[in-house]
């Protein structure tokens, strides 16, 4: 494939560029389609190697993300988390007023 210089492109009229960016830009938005298609092959073929659905992969990896997002936890009650945002929940309200500080119940 011969690659155009910008001495090419200074030789073309306006329409001859023109026709070249629109060009350019679907054959842009066919390698992403074929990109994201070639992707998704691929998770096809690693969840057949873990014996798992896309939809059990995709429900892990929500899973991990909620994990990897808590930043502290009840050591009373491992449901019970908190990502640092919002408003803070009564077990740790109760525990703050108690005396107990923050850093204690960082993951």
């Amino acid at each position: 494939m011969s690659k155009l210089t910008a001495a090419d492109l200074a030789k073309l009229d306006v329409d001859e560029l023109l026709a070249l960016s629109e060009n350019a830009k679907q054959l842009i938005v066919e390698k992403q389609h074929q990109r994201l298609f070639d992707a998704y092959r691929q998770f096809e073929q690693i969840a057949e190697q873990c014996d798992a659905s896309i939809d059990e992969i995709l429900e892990a990896g929500e899973q991990l993300e909620r994990e990897r997002n808590i930043k502290y936890r009840n050591p009373n009650n491992a449901d019970e988390t908190w990502i640092g945002r919002g408003r803070k929940p009564t077990w740790l309200v109760e525990a703050l007023e108690q005396g107990k500080k923050l850093e204690d119940f960082a993951v």
